[in-house]
């Protein structure tokens, strides 16, 4: 086999593998009972080719698990919370953390990921989190009295429970996105921002 092909054929197999783990996402967000073949059907490959990739179902839940979460690592990196004001900073984390939830709707009976990696991508998250509390709290935009590493940690608690009343079927993806931001901006004693960008609050 000429290494052309060789590498064609490992192109082929990312390509699969990643639109597999991207159609799982997408179709257990609506029918988290969904089986390989319809998995398979929305990736566009064979039922064949799902299980070649990933041996059982159990194990692409897992795949799906993991892209997830480095979903997750990716929230604060998306919204540039270093960037602007700490209000808009922390509007751009919340409306991201909104999307992510509506992604995980969809991972309910899937297997729980690995402790160590999850503490890994969370300490990305955390750090750049403390970063944006004690920028808001410099500059007055923050006028809460708690600690910063109290502050991290009851934000990541929040998203976590604020996915798990999504999957006790306790409320939408949405409800649950506008549960966590009113209980952030709470916490942080930050001024919701309106629609029109203004600093008065949201009514």
């Amino acid at each position: 086999m000429s290494e052309i092909r060789r590498r064609r054929q490992r192109v082929e197999v990312s390509r699969n593998r990643a639109a597999l783990v991207s159609a799982a996402v997408r179709v257990l967000a609506a029918r988290p009972g969904a089986s390989m073949a319809e998995i398979a059907s929305e990736a566009g490959v064979t039922r064949q080719t799902a299980y070649a990739h990933f041996g059982t179902r159990e194990a692409l839940l897992g795949a799906v698990r993991d892209e997830l979460s480095r979903r997750a690592a990716a929230v604060v990196q998306d919204a540039e919370v270093e960037s602007g004001t700490a209000t808009e900073a922390l509007e751009r984390f919340l409306s991201a953390v909104g999307t992510l939830l509506a992604d995980q709707a969809g991972d309910a009976g899937g297997p729980e990921p690995d402790a160590e990696a999850e503490a890994a991508r969370h300490a990305a998250v955390e750090e750049s989190l403390a970063s944006l509390i004690d920028r808001g709290r410099d500059s007055g935009e923050f006028t809460t009295p708690l600690e910063t590493g109290w502050l991290v940690t009851a934000t990541v608690t929040l998203g976590h429970a604020a996915d798990q009343r999504i999957r006790a079927g306790l409320v939408d993806a949405a409800a649950a996105a506008g549960e966590f931001r009113t209980a952030v901006i709470l916490l942080y004693g930050a001024a919701p921002r309106c629609a029109d960008g203004s600093g008065r609050p949201a009514r």
